[in-house]
């Protein structure tokens, strides 16, 4: 019923309706095809396209995306700086940390094209103790980058889980092991999580596909059928978190195609920019730091 008044909205009794609907069952599926009805004429802005090459940004991200024209890019995908738990940042509190990832989100909103995809990979972080009397804090920050990219612009796709060998992370059930207390079990975490957001727009997916008609399907081509990925992570002495080159492989095979311009805005030692050259993708680095904006340039040469 509601679908009819939207396109009968041209008549006054009609749009007295629709707004009785609104208000009365206040429903996020009918704000939605609100939105696809509002918009679905609107004319959509040329898209100016300068990237035709790696591109090195070096500096704040929340500054360095400015240079880039709307709608430019056509995948994001990074891993953000951990909060406070590792040496390469320093927030002033939590909130602060969540402000400015905001920030830079607004700007990855603006500079990706519309109805594509961004996906980011965050895991819980465990502030350290201000000594043994005091309680440290588990941080979900998994949870709250969901308002923040809702915010922003992004609305909710999926959510795919990076497994990793128990082997491979930090011990916590140790405590537990020994004394079998309850209320003491903290279990060793073997997932990340795959944060899968497309940009809001009123059209459906198809549209974005159907640009890319010559693309080749392979038929025989593996790939993951579930949202639960094992891959192993990468150690790395030049970082402390990098990307698995597989990890970054199976985002770029699922949400870009080739020739698409791909941007990681906290690059890091790069992985993602290297595996992306390799799958024919444009890759936009962006870092700040200055020994990793140093080993980016002596890795790859012209970026």
């Amino acid at each position: 019923m509601y679908r009819t008044i939207l396109y009968k909205n041209d008549m006054p009794k009609f749009q007295e309706l629709g707004k009785k609907f609104l208000d009365y069952y206040k429903n996020e599926m009918l704000y939605k095809m609100k939105y696809f009805y509002d918009n679905k004429d609107k004319q959509k802005k040329q898209i100016i396209k300068t990237i035709t090459k790696p591109t090195l940004l070096i500096g704040d991200s929340e500054k360095t995306l400015k240079k880039i024209n709307e709608q430019e890019i056509n995948f994001i995908f990074t891993s953000p700086p951990y909060y406070n738990a590792r040496e390469y940042t320093n927030y002033k509190s939590y909130n602060d940390y969540l402000d400015k990832m905001y920030r830079i989100l607004l700007e990855c909103n603006r500079i990706l094209e519309d109805g594509r995809f961004i996906v980011i990979n965050v895991s819980p972080v465990i502030s350290k103790r201000s000594g043994r009397e005091f309680e440290s804090i588990r941080y979900p920050i998994h949870f709250d980058f969901h308002n923040i990219l809702t915010k922003s612009g992004f609305y909710f796709v999926d959510e795919i889980i990076w497994i990793k060998p128990e082997a491979t992370v930090k011990n916590r059930v140790g405590g537990y092991q020994q004394t079998k207390k309850p209320l003491s079990y903290k279990p060793n975490c073997i997932t990340e999580s795959l944060l899968v957001y497309r940009k809001n727009v009123p059209f459906l997916l198809d549209k974005n596909i159907l640009k890319y008609k010559n693309f080749k399907i392979d038929k025989n081509a593996k790939f993951n059928s579930t949202n639960c990925w094992y891959i192993n992570p990468k150690n790395d002495k030049n970082h402390p978190a990098v990307f698995p080159e597989e990890l970054c492989e199976e985002v770029l095979k699922y949400y870009s195609f080739e020739n698409d311009v791909v941007l990681d805005p906290f690059a890091g030692s790069g992985t993602f920019g290297k595996v992306a050259k390799k799958k024919n993708r444009i890759p936009v680095l962006g870092e700040k730091n200055e020994e990793y904006v140093k080993l980016l340039k002596d890795k790859y040469d012209n970026l």
